[in-house]
């Protein structure tokens, strides 16, 4: 099943095309998708994406989405803004009978190009479907034609809560042949997320940063005949992002109209101890944010994250079973040697995976991981066995079992 789902997720969508109707300008345009608000951080008198022309009778009809929207549209040629009387707006038209598409009608013809800002698609109370967790459940289910089942509805509801919490909102246009994946992680990664397949062949949600008690190791590093060491990883730190943003999405534009130098989330601690740090590649591109607060927002996370070095455990596995683990797998592992920040013994301590190099001439494997701070822990049965004395946890204790 996990394969399946995997599968499906590299495979190319093809894009819808103008050529499905009876005399289009050019059969090659994709019809746009655009989702999320797009009114804003356009370009001076023009819009945020390319409106193909799809029936080149009398003045035009142009598409203003491949889908059915809601609400106010504006239309923007080689001239600036259309005036609204030079054109009549269908927005569920089943034109030409070949679906349901959003349709601008010209009486006048435009000046070289139609380009449009909108709001896209919106759930069945009328709400627009901006929270990116909704976005990408959106997209799975009636854009890419996976269903319900196929979608871990547990780990979706939780990143839901989280960006609405933090107020993410997403906006983007979709105008190409992609492969689901592709696209999953350009919008869950320019918030902090990303996705996974579980065995069951479902598509799981993830929040970088946002580690819980519930977290489920994949692996137990065995105990015996290991050699570890931990360091601080100097490179991890990140105490300033820049980042771009408010993309313009049409094909002659095609540029970020956004950019914030980070200086309102730096951590000036950090900065005065390691100097300043940014992203390994100079700035962040966020190609899926429109909105400056949402902007500030991840970089803040970032920096809160980053801003001191990561707590790395090297550990070299000479059974091979960690061969199996995956980068971003969590494993655990004892080593009562070393020491947590609280100085308590690493005993069943839970680590992120940053790295697995096998050495099968040497017959062993070195795992890096990061200190997630969290560890394997306890809890009672209610069966009668003890009393409430006071004396222990119900819970939460740190499991000093030594597994093998």
């Amino acid at each position: 099943m996990a394969d399946l789902t995997k599968q499906r997720l590299s495979d190319p969508f093809q894009a819808p095309r103008a050529s499905r109707y009876s005399a289009p300008e050019n059969g090659g345009d994709a019809l746009p998708l655009p989702y999320g608000d797009l009114t804003t951080v356009q370009g001076v008198d023009r819009g945020v994406y390319l409106c193909p022309r799809i029936d080149t009778t009398g003045a035009g009809t142009y598409c203003v989405a491949g889908f059915g929207i809601q609400g106010t549209v504006s239309l923007f040629d080689g001239a600036g803004l259309i005036p609204p009387g030079n054109y009549t707006l269908n927005l569920a038209n089943d034109f030409q009978g070949k679906g349901v598409i959003a349709t601008a009608a010209f009486s006048v013809a435009p000046d070289e190009f139609v380009e449009a800002i909108c709001k896209g698609r919106k759930d069945a109370a009328g709400a627009l479907i901006e929270n990116p967790a909704s976005l990408a459940e959106e997209m799975l289910l009636n854009l890419w034609g996976f269903t319900a089942q196929e979608v871990d509805n547990r780990t979706l509801s939780t990143a839901r809560t989280l960006f609405s919490a933090l107020g993410y909102k997403a906006a983007g246009v979709i105008q190409e042949d992609h492969a689901p994946q592709e696209v999953l992680q350009g919008l869950l990664g320019n918030f902090l997320a990303s996705f996974d397949v579980d065995p069951a062949g479902r598509i799981a949600f993830f929040s970088s940063g946002e580690e819980t008690a519930s977290i489920h190791p994949v692996l137990l590093v065995p105990s015996r005949e290991i050699r570890a060491r931990r360091e601080w990883d100097l490179a991890s730190v990140v105490n300033q992002v820049p980042v771009l943003y408010g993309k313009n999405f049409s094909f002659l534009d095609g540029r970020m109209k956004r950019h914030d130098d980070g200086e309102t989330a730096k951590d000036a601690a950090s900065q005065k101890l390691y100097g300043v740090r940014l992203p390994s590649q100079g700035r962040l591109s966020l190609e899926w944010v429109r909105d400056q607060a949402v902007a500030r927002t991840i970089q803040a996370r970032v920096v809160e994250r980053m801003a001191e070095p990561a707590r790395v455990v090297e550990i070299t596995d000479e059974s091979l079973r960690a061969i199996q683990a995956g980068e971003g797998d969590y494993a655990a592992f004892t080593v009562p040697w070393l020491r947590t920040e609280r100085l308590e013994e690493m005993v069943n301590q839970i680590g992120q995976v940053l790295s697995v190099t096998p050495d099968l001439n040497a017959q062993r494997v070195t795992l890096r991981l990061r200190d997630t701070g969290y560890f394997l822990t306890t809890a009672k049965l209610l069966d009668g066995s003890w009393s409430l004395g006071g004396g222990a946890l119900l819970g939460g204790g740190r499991d000093r079992v030594v597994y093998a």
